[in-house]
């Protein structure tokens, strides 16, 4: 039985009740919280890092241990690697770790949600395919800074409070390097919303023509670098993600434009985040021909998502049915208005119960279970309270084997190569 496909129904039947129960939000985004946060808590084997992260765990020495080589391996991030670290001391298996990463992210994301976003259960089903499913589940790392930064280092942004801001951007980055691309963020807080509505368009053909054989024969001469190679070279672009986002964006900005010609204040926080939203629009469309890093640079981006989409809505319907109000300007509750909003809203639910399917499917073919003959509906769930079931599907302690040799070979050459320098 797939429990995530379950969870996804689950979060799509509360974002449709929260829309038409608005009093019962609170009780809505409660369940469905705590579901979410339990069946990704207590998953085992399942992604397809899990077993990968496990074997770097092995190599990980506990925190009183630190030496010269445990900055070296796979993922060498500090703050991934000393959240490890307190989880030796204790000898803990590695499901301790993923399961209390879990929790902590939750509620990161929790705080995102009852702070910046009106309809939260709405929010909750929005990150879901992207940020909850995809990297919850296997990106730890990512996911882990990701929800670093919405929960703790967004308000600073909002409030300009750089020194904070830049800090709390580097401790994310800890975990994960790609937050360093959030510091760009604080060049994006100057540019009003046109100005990105423009760089996202020039965005779009930078990333379309850099995929000219020519150009990209070009860059490489001029950058001969493995990454940029790599990235150039050794990659897809995904058809679906860029329609997925190009139609989302433009959406947006009619809804954006639409309202403005209402003569209708946007609240500076949406205005805010809907530049962060087009910021992240920018880095994907630049790395288009590379989904693996469009995706993981964007990924934040794309849950931010969720607090402008359902901020616009909020805009469009009467203060008397919104419990959350961050306090803003909400609307004047024409019935126009409303079915706008409404219909935006649909669109936005729709589009995201599909790429939930789409990505469920993802996780059946690329962990190769459909070679089982498990289809999108039989994908199994395993917890840390049947580990044993995972050897069904693979042999677990066979890859964990592996990765950890890997690592172990990786800190070796490391450390035999610094010791070589002068």
């Amino acid at each position: 039985m797939n429990l995530y496909l379950i969870v996804l129904l689950l979060l799509t039947a509360g974002a449709v009740l929260e829309w038409f129960k608005p009093k019962y939000q609170q009780k809505i985004f409660t369940v469905c919280w705590c579901v979410t946060t339990a069946v990704v808590a207590l998953r085992f084997g399942q992604g397809t890092d899990y077993a990968t992260y496990e074997g770097i765990y092995r190599t990980i020495p506990a925190v009183i241990d630190l030496s010269k080589g445990y900055i070296c391996g796979f993922y060498p991030e500090m703050g991934w690697r000393l959240f490890c670290a307190f989880f030796k001391l204790f000898q803990a298996p590695f499901w301790t770790v993923t399961m209390a990463a879990a929790v902590i992210e939750m509620l990161l994301l929790g705080r995102f949600l009852k702070k910046y976003v009106p309809y939260q259960t709405t929010g909750l089903f929005l990150s879901y395919p992207v940020l909850i499913f995809v990297y919850m589940v296997s990106g730890l790392r990512q996911a882990m800074a990701i929800c670093i930064f919405l929960g703790l280092v967004l308000p600073f942004y909002l409030e300009k409070k750089w020194i904070q801001y830049v800090i709390g951007v580097l401790i994310a980055a800890s975990f994960h390097k790609v937050g360093y691309g959030w510091l760009v963020l604080v060049i994006a807080y100057y540019i009003p919303v046109r100005g990105m509505v423009a760089l996202a368009g020039a965005a779009t053909a930078g990333g379309l023509f850099i995929q000219i054989p020519a150009v990209t024969k070009l860059i490489l001469q001029l950058i001969p670098s493995y990454h940029m190679w790599r990235f150039l070279w050794d990659g897809t672009m995904s058809l679906f993600a860029v329609g997925e986002r190009v139609v989302s964006f433009a959406v947006l900005l009619i809804f954006y434009g639409w309202f403005t010609r209402q003569r209708e204040e946007v609240p500076r926080q949406i205005q805010l985040l809907f530049k962060v939203y087009s910021c992240g629009v920018c880095f994907y469309m630049l790395m288009c021909c590379n989904s693996y890093y469009a995706s993981r640079y964007a990924a934040i981006f794309k849950v931010v998502e969720c607090a402008v989409v359902t901020g616009f809505v909020a805009c469009c319907r009467s203060s008397e049915d919104m419990i959350v109000t961050e306090k803003t300007h909400i609307g004047t509750g024409i019935p126009f208005r409303k079915c706008v909003g409404t219909g935006v809203m649909a669109f936005f639910l729709c589009l995201t119960l599909l790429m939930g399917v789409k990505n469920l499917h993802a996780a059946v073919s690329e962990g190769g279970y459909d070679k089982l003959g498990v289809n999108l509906f039989t994908y199994p769930y395993v917890s840390v309270l049947n580990q044993k079931k995972i050897n069904d599907y693979y042999d677990y302690q066979e890859k964990t084997d592996r990765m950890y040799e890997y690592n172990l070979e990786d800190q070796q050459l490391w450390m035999l190569e610094s010791q070589e320098e002068p």
